[in-house]
C-alpha cells in the first residue's frame, strides 16, 4: 500500500458522508487481509490513529470494521507502533465519560491485544502491553462494567501469554497484582469476579513468590468470605488454578475439602454448584488428598444428584412384559419433538443435579473406589436418574453410566489380542450383570416417559451396547422387554435420527445407527441362546428394511450387522446343532438384495455389500442356492472400476474363501482358473494394499487348487517372487505365506528351476517376528514335504548362499582399512539359512515317513573346524541345533551335550557364540541341567566362560520366559543371587542380563527380591551387579504393566542408593533415574520431590575421590567423581524439562553455580538448565547473580597450558561462549543495582566491550537473537 493510497484513505474516512467512510474502511480491511509486507512507519502510525478515531464514529458498522482492522494491522506495523496504539486506546478509555464511546474503544483493545498475544513469539514485548492496560484500569473504575470487563479480558490475555516474564526485574507483575487486589473490593460483583479470574491466571502463569502471595490472598478471601456469591466466585478461581497447576494448590486442598463438606448440602445456590465442581477437580487431579474424605464426597454427590425440591417423580411402570408396548413404541419413535422438551420451569436446581452426576462420574473413574464398588454404589444411584425430567441432566446421567461401563470394560479387556467374542469374568462384570434388570427397566421406562427425546433412545442403546460388550449374555433374560424398543427403532422414520440436542461423544449421528451398533455388539458372541435367537428372528426384517434407507451410513451398517448375524447363526448351527432353517428365506432375500445393489455409487455401501456377499456365500453357500452363488462369485471375481473397488472385491472374496467357508468345494475349484487369471496382473502392480490382499487369496486357494493349471500357478509363483524381490530384506509376511501355498501347486521341474533364484533371495530376508519366521519356514517345509527328491539340491543352494554371506563378512573383517570396523556378522543370513534348512528336512522326513534326526547335519560340524568354510558350516549346524532344541525336536543325548560344551570353548569366536545359543536351547528344555550349566560357566576361567554364561541366559530365557517353569526359576534365582552376593570381585554383566529375565517373566516375585538385594548387599560388586540388572530391566521397551507397577513400588528402595558410599553405585543409580525420567516419568513422579536433595548433592565435587597422578615431570589431577556428576547434571536437566513444577528453585540455582566452572560436558547441561528455567525462577537466579558472576569469571580466567593442543584451546573457547550465553540470558533478570556494580556487572561490561572482539561478538549475537544463546 503506497503513501498516496494512505492519504486517499485518510481523506475518505474524514468525509462527512457516512457511506463514503464505510466504503473506505471496508476497502481497507479487504486490502489488509492480502498484505504481507510491513508498512512504512509513518503510514502505520497514520492508519492506526485514523482507525482509533473511527472507533468513535456514530455508525456502529464503522466502529466494528475499525475494530477488525486494528485486529489485522498489527501484523503489518512495527512493535513500537503497536505499543503506541494500545497505549493510545487505553489513554482514551481512561479519559472517556461513561457514555462517550468507551465501549467501542475497549472492544478494540480486547481484540487487538488478544491477537497480538496469540501470534507474537516475542513474549517480552507482550509484557509491555500490560502497563497501559493497568494504568487505564486504575483510572477507569467508574466506567460501565462492560468496558472494564473488556480491559480485564485484554489483561488476562497478557498474563496467560507472557506470565513467566512479567515477574522479571522491572516487570509489571507487582502493578498487576495490586490492581487486581484493588478491584477485588469493587462494588460491582461482575468486576470482582473478573478481577479474581485474572488473579487466578496470575497464579497459574506468573510463578514464584508473587504467585504464592496471590494464591494466599485468594484462599484467605475464600476462607473469610461470608457471602455465598463471593465464596462461589473465589472457589471457582481456586478450581481453575487446580486444573492447570494442581501442585501449587495441594497445600490448601484439605482445607477446601473440609470447608465445602460442611456447607455443600446446606445451600441451593451457585455455591453448591461450585462446591461440586471443586470436589470433581480435586478427585481428578489430587485423588490421594480426597481419599480419607471420599465417603463424604460420595454422599454429597448422591444428595446433589437427587436434588429437585420442586418436583416429585412418580414410579413408572417397570414391568418388562411386552403387552401392547410394541404398538405404542411404533408411534413414539416419530419425527416430532416434545414442545416443552427444554422447559425447565425456571428451575436452576438442574445445575446442582448435573454437578452431582459429574462428580459421581469422576469418582467412578478414580481409584478411590474399586470397579465393583463403583458399579454397585454409583451405578445404582445413576439408574435412579434415568427418568430425570430435564433433558440435559438425563443425558448427563446416561452418559455417566455409559462411561462407568467403559471403565469396567477397560479393566476387563486385555490391551492386546482382544477379540469380540472374548468373555470377561470378574466381580465388576458380575455386578454389571446383576444390575442389568434394573438398567433395562429404567431405560424402557425413560423411553416411554419421554417418547420424543431422540437422544434418550440413542443413549439407551449406547448403555445396552456396553453391557453386552462386558458380558455377551448379560441381557439374554431381558430381551423380551428390549425387543419392542429395538423393533420400533429399526422401523422408525429416517428423520428420527435428527438430534434435539448437541450429540454426545458416545452416540452416533442417527438413532438407527445406534440401534444397529447395539445389534453389532450383541451378535459378537460365541453362542446363541434361545432368547437371543428369538430376538434376531423378530428383528431380522427390520434390519433388512434398513439396507434401503436413504440416510447416510445406515444401509452400510445394516449390511454389516446382517453379515455378523450370518456368522453367528452358522457358528450356532455348526457347534451347537441349532436349527437355523427358519432364517434361510431371509438369508436368500438379503443375498439377492445385496447382489442387486453391488453397483451402487455409494462407495461405503458398496464395500459393505461386497463383504455381505462374501459372508453370505461363506456361511450359507451350501444352502442359498446355485443361482445366488453363481451371481455372487461373478461379482467377486470381476475386478474392475479402480484400485479401491478392486481392493474391496478382493477382501470380500477372501471372506468367501476363508477356512470356515461353506461354499461347495467344486464351486471353488471351478472358479480357481478365473481367480488366478485375475490375480496374475494384480501381482505386478505397485499398489501395495491390493497385491497384499491378492496374496491372501493365493494362500486361501492353496487348499482347493491342484496341479491341473500348472501354467497359471507358475505365473502366480513368479508374481509372488516378484513381490518379494521388491523388498527382499523385509518382504510382506503374506508374500511368504502365499509362496508356501502356491509352490506346492507347480511342477517339480519349475521348483528345480527356481531354486537358484529363490534360495539366495530368501537368504536375505530379515525375520523380525514369529509370523515372518513361520512363513519362511513354511515355504521350505512345503518344498521338503511335496518335493522330497530335490531336498539335496535345495540344501546345497542353502549352504552355498550362507557360505557366500559368511565369506563376504570374513573378508571385510580381515581387511586392513576401516572396512574391518564396519564388518558385522551376518546374523540375519544365518538365521534364515538355519530356519530354512531345518524346515526343509522337517518336511522331508514327513514325506518319507521317518522320525526327525540330526543326520542331515553330520557333514557340517567337524569336531574342530580348521578352515573358514568349516567354521561357517559349523556355525550353521549349531544354529540349526539351537532352533531344533528350542522347538523340542532335539532329544536328550549326552553325546550331543558333550559336543556342545566342547564347542563353547572353541578358539573360533563365531563358533563359540553359536555354541552358546545351541547349548542354552538344549539345556533350557531340561531343567535338571540348568544348575550344572551355571556351575560350569562360573567355574570356567578360560575362553569359554562368557559363552557358557550366554548359554545360561539362553537356557533360562527358554525355561522361564517361554516355558514358564516356576520351580526352575525359584531354584536358579536362589543359586545365582547367592553366587553374586558371595562375589568379592566384579561380576560379568551377562549375569545382570540373566537376572533381568526373571524380573520380566515374574515381576511380582522378582522385582521386590531384586530391590531387596540392592538395599541389603554388603558387597559393592554385588550391589553394582544388582543395580545393573535393574537398569537392564528399565531398558526393556516391552515391559508389562504389572512390571511397571512393581517397579514403582520399589523405587524408593532402589533410588536410595543415590547416596551410597560407593561412587560407582551412585553413578549407576543415577543412570537408572535418568532412564526413568526419560522413558517412565509416571513411575517416578510421586517420589521425585523426596529424592531431589540427594540428586542435587551428587552435583557437588567430592574431593575424596580426586587423586593426583604423576606423568613424567608433570602432575595431573584425576577426578573419579566426574562421570557421576555428568550423569547427575543430565538428570537435573531432564527434571527441569519434564517436571519443572516440582523443582526446588534455590537448590537448582546452587547446582548451576557449582556447574559453571566444572567440566565442559557438565557446563553444556548447565547452559540448557539456565535457558529453560530462568523465567520460572527469576528471583532465585537474581539472588545468586554475584556467585554466578564469580563462576563465570573463573571460567574466563582459566588458562590452558602453553603447549596445549588445539582441542584443549577449542574447549576453553567453547567454555567461554557458554558462559557468555548464560550471562546474556541472566542479564534480563538483573536489578539496576546488579547491573551497575558487583561481579556480575563487571562480567557484562567486559563482554560488552568491543576491544574483547570474540567475546563481544558472541555477546551481541546472544543479546540480539535470544534463540542463538541456546
Amino acid at each position: 500500500m503506497s503513501t498516496n493510497e494512505c492519504r486517499e484513505f485518510l481523506r475518505k474516512v474524514k468525509n462527512a458522508d457516512q457511506d463514503i467512510r464505510s466504503m473506505a474502511i471496508s476497502d481497507l480491511l479487504s486490502h489488509l487481509n492480502t498484505l504481507t509486507a510491513t508498512l512504512p512507519k509513518d503510514d502505520g502510525e497514520q492508519y492506526t490513529n485514523a482507525l482509533i478515531e473511527l472507533l468513535l464514529d456514530a455508525q456502529s458498522y464503522v466502529q466494528n470494521l475499525a475494530t477488525e482492522c486494528l485486529g489485522q494491522i498489527f501484523k503489518l506495523i512495527d512493535k513500537n507502533t503497536t505499543l503506541a496504539t494500545v497505549t493510545n486506546i487505553c489513554t482514551r478509555v481512561a479519559q472517556r465519560s461513561s457514555t462517550d464511546g468507551a465501549s467501542a474503544l475497549s472492544v478494540a483493545l480486547r481484540v487487538m491485544v488478544s491477537r497480538v498475544a496469540e501470534s507474537t513469539e516475542d513474549k517480552s514485548f507482550v509484557t509491555k502491553l500490560a502497563r497501559p492496560i493497568v494504568s487505564a484500569l486504575s483510572k477507569s473504575k467508574e466506567l460501565p462494567a462492560d468496558v472494564n470487563i473488556d480491559m480485564f479480558a485484554a489483561l488476562s490475555e497478557v498474563v496467560e501469554s507472557a506470565g513467566s516474564l512479567l515477574a522479571i526485574s522491572g516487570g509489571p507483575a507487582d502493578a498487576i497484582q495490586a490492581l487486581l487486589l484493588d478491584y477485588s473490593t469493587h462494588r460491582n460483583p461482575n468486576l470482582v469476579r473478573r478481577a479474581f479470574a485474572v488473579l487466578g491466571k496470575f497464579v497459574v502463569h506468573v510463578t514464584g513468590e508473587r504467585s504464592e502471595n496471590a494464591l494466599n490472598t485468594i484462599f484467605q478471601r475464600y476462607q473469610d468470605s461470608t457471602k455465598e456469591s463471593d465464596t462461589a466466585v473465589l472457589l471457582g478461581v481456586l478450581v481453575a488454578i487446580a486444573r492447570q497447576r494442581p501442585a501449587c494448590i495441594r497445600p490448601v486442598v484439605p482445607s477446601i475439602i473440609d470447608s465445602e463438606l460442611k456447607t455443600v448440602n446446606e445451600c441451593d445456590t451457585d455455591l453448591r454448584v461450585a462446591s461440586l465442581l471443586a470436589f470433581e477437580t480435586i478427585v481428578r487431579h489430587c485423588p490421594e488428598l480426597a481419599r480419607e474424605r471420599s465417603s463424604e464426597i460420595y454422599a454429597a454427590a448422591i444428595k446433589a444428584a437427587k436434588y429437585d425440591p420442586s418436583y416429585n417423580y412418580e414410579d413408572g411402570d417397570d414391568d418388562l412384559s411386552t403387552g401392547d408396548d410394541g404398538d405404542d413404541l411404533e408411534e413414539e419413535f416419530g419425527d416430532e419433538f416434545d414442545e416443552d422438551i427444554y422447559d425447565d420451569h425456571d428451575d436452576t436446581a438442574w445445575n446442582i443435579r448435573t454437578g452431582g452426576v459429574r462428580l459421581l462420574g469422576t469418582l467412578a473413574k478414580s481409584d478411590l473406589l474399586s470397579p465393583t464398588d463403583a458399579v454397585e454404589k454409583i451405578g445404582s444411584a445413576l439408574i435412579g436418574g434415568f427418568k430425570e425430567r430435564v433433558d440435559v441432566v438425563r443425558v448427563e446421567v446416561l452418559t455417566t453410566y455409559a462411561a462407568l461401563l467403559d471403565t469396567v470394560k477397560a479393566q476387563l479387556s486385555p490391551e492386546s489380542e482382544a477379540t469380540p467374542t472374548m468373555e470377561v469374568d470378574n466381580a465388576a462384570a458380575d455386578a454389571v450383570v446383576q444390575q442389568a434388570p434394573q438398567v433395562v427397566s429404567a431405560l424402557i421406562s425413560s423411553v416411554k416417559q419421554y417418547p420424543k427425546s431422540t437422544e434418550t433412545k440413542q443413549l439407551a442403546f449406547a448403555v445396552l451396547s456396553r453391557i453386552v460388550s462386558i458380558r455377551s449374555s448379560a441381557l439374554d433374560s431381558l430381551l423380551a422387554g428390549i425387543q419392542p424398543v429395538v423393533s420400533s427403532a429399526l422401523v422408525a422414520n429416517d428423520s428420527a435420527g435428527a438430534l434435539q440436542m448437541a450429540a454426545t461423544s458416545i452416540v452416533r449421528t442417527n438413532l438407527k445407527l445406534d440401534v444397529l451398533e447395539f445389534l453389532r455388539t450383541f451378535v459378537a458372541r460365541s453362542s446363541l441362546s434361545d432368547a437371543a435367537d428369538e430376538l434376531l428372528f423378530v428383528i431380522k426384517d427390520g434390519i433388512k428394511s434398513n439396507v434401503s434407507s436413504k440416510t447416510a451410513q445406515v444401509p452400510a451398517t445394516a449390511f454389516s450387522v446382517a453379515g455378523d448375524i450370518l456368522t453367528l447363526l452358522r457358528l450356532a448351527a455348526d457347534t451347537n446343532a441349532r436349527d437355523v432353517s427358519r432364517y434361510i428365506a431371509w438369508v436368500q432375500g438379503m443375498a439377492t438384495l445385496a447382489i442387486s445393489m453391488a453397483n451402487t455409487n455409494d462407495s461405503q455401501l458398496r464395500v459393505s455389500v461386497y463383504n455381505f456377499i462374501g459372508t453370505a456365500i461363506c456361511q450359507f453357500g451350501d444352502i442359498v442356492g446355485a443361482a445366488v452363488v453363481d451371481q455372487a462369485l461373478s461379482i467377486l471375481t470381476t475386478w474392475k472400476n479402480g484400485t479401491a473397488n478392486v481392493l474391496a472385491l478382493i477382501n470380500a472374496l477372501a471372506i468367501a474363501l476363508s477356512l470356515s467357508t461353506h461354499l461347495p468345494r467344486e464351486r471353488i475349484v471351478a472358479a480357481v482358473p478365473l481367480i488366478l487369471e485375475q490375480i496374475d496382473p494384480v501381482l505386478r502392480q505397485n499398489e501395495v494394499k491390493v497385491y497384499l490382499s491378492a496374496l491372501g487369496i493365493v494362500q486361501s486357494l492353496s487348499g482347493y487348487g491342484d496341479r491341473t493349471t500348472p501354467e497359471a500357478n507358475e505365473r502366480i509363483m513368479l508374481g509372488v517372487i516378484g513381490i518379494i524381490e521388491k523388498s527382499p530384506t523385509s518382504p510382506p509376511v503374506v508374500a511368504l505365506q502365499a509362496l508356501a501355498s502356491v509352490c506346492v501347486q507347480v511342477s517339480e521341474e519349475s521348483i528345480k528351476k527356481s531354486s537358484s533364484k529363490l534360495v539366495p533371495l530368501l537368504s536375505v530376508v530379515s525375520v523380525h517376528d514369529k509370523h515372518g519366521a513361520g512363513a519362511l519356514e513354511h515355504v521350505y517345509e512345503a518344498i521338503g514335504k511335496n518335493f522330497p527328491s530335490i531336498t539335496g539340491q535345495w540344501k546345497s543352494e542353502i549352504l552355498g548362499s550362507w557360505k557366500l554371506s559368511y565369506d563376504s563378512f570374513d573378508k571385510q573383517r580381515s581387511a586392513k582399512n576401516n572396512d574391518a570396523i564396519l564388518a558385522q556378522f551376518p546374523t540375519s543370513a544365518l538365521a534364515n539359512a538355519a530356519r530354512s534348512l531345518l524346515a526343509l528336512f522337517i518336511g522331508y522326513y514327513k514325506a518319507v515317513g521317518q522320525a526327525w534326526t540330526v543326520d542331515f547335519l553330520s557333514d557340517l560340524w567337524p569336531t574342530t573346524p580348521k578352515s573358514k568354510s568349516e567354521a561357517a558350516f559349523t556355525c550353521l549346524a549349531l544354529r540349526v541345533l539351537g532352533y531344533a532344541a528350542a522347538s523340542g525336536l532335539l532329544a536328550q543325548e549326552p553325546a550331543i551335550e558333550a559336543e556342545l560344551y566342547a564347542y563353547a570353548e572353541s578358539s573360533n569366536d563365531d563358533v563359540r557364540n553359536e555354541a552358546a545359543f545351541a547349548l542354552g536351547s538344549y539345556v533350557g528344555n531340561y531343567a535338571d541341567l540348568l544348575s550344572t550349566l551355571f556351575d560350569n560357566a562360573t567355574a570356567s576361567t578360560g575362553i569359554g566362560a562368557t559363552s557358557k554364561l550366554l548359554a545360561v541366559k539362553a537356557a533360562l530365557d527358554l525355561a522361564i520366559t517361554t516355558k514358564r517353569n516356576i520351580a526352575a526359576a525359584e531354584a536358579m534365582w536362589a543359586q545365582i543371587s547367592a553366587y553374586v552376593q558371595a562375589s568379592e570381585n566384579p561380576v560379568s554383566d551377562v549375569i545382570a542380563q540373566i537376572l533381568a529375565i526373571f524380573v520380566a517373566a515374574f515381576p511380582e516375585v522378582y522385582i521386590p527380591q531384586l530391590a531387596s538385594c540392592i538395599a541389603n548387599s554388603s558387597s559393592t560388586p554385588a550391589k553394582v551387579l544388582f543395580i545393573t540388572a535393574f537398569r537392564t530391566v528399565l531398558a526393556d521397551k516391552h515391559l508389562s504393566s504389572q512390571c511397571d507397577a512393581q517397579i514403582k513400588l520399589v523405587l524408593p528402595t532402589v533410588l536410595a542408593s543415590i547416596s551410597d558410599a560407593d561412587i560407582n553405585v551412585r553413578r549407576l543409580t543415577l543412570l537408572a533415574l535418568y532412564t526413568l525420567i526419560q522413558t517412565k516419568l509416571e513411575l517416578v513422579e510421586d517420589i521425585i520431590t523426596s529424592i531431589q536433595p540427594a540428586l542435587f548433592q551428587q552435583t557437588v565435587i567430592d574431593e575424596s575421590v580426586v587423586r593426583e597422578i604423576s606423568m613424567g615431570p608433570f602432575k595431573r589431577k584425576i577426578d573419579d567423581g566426574l562421570e557421576m556428576r555428568k550423569v547427575a547434571y543430565m538428570c537435573v536437566h531432564l527434571l527441569v524439562r519434564h517436571m519443572l513444577s516440582v523443582v526446588d528453585g534455590a537448590a537448582l540455582v546452587d547446582c548451576v553455580v557449582r556447574g559453571l566452572p566444572d567440566d565442559p560436558e557438565v557446563r553444556v547441561n548447565v547452559q540448557h538448565i539456565v535457558m529453560e528455567t530462568v523465567s520460572t525462577f527469576p528471583s532465585d537466579y537474581a539472588a545468586r547473580l554475584e556467585d554466578i558472576g564469580k563462576s563465570i569469571k573463573e571460567v574466563r580466567e582459566f588458562k590452558v597450558h602453553k603447549s596445549a593442543v588445539k582441542q584443549e584451546v577449542d574447549k576453553k573457547e567453547d567454555a567461554v561462549k557458554v558462559a557468555v550465553s548464560i550471562a546474556a540470558k541472566l542479564q534480563s533478570i538483573a536489578t539496576p543495582e546488579q547491573l551497575k556494580s558487583g561481579m556480575f556487572a563487571t562480567m557484562i561490561a567486559d563482554m560488552n566491550n568491543p576491544s574483547n572482539e570474540s567475546l563481544y561478538q558472541h555477546y551481541k549475537i546472544c543479546t540480539e537473537s535470544p534463540s542463538a544463546a541456546k
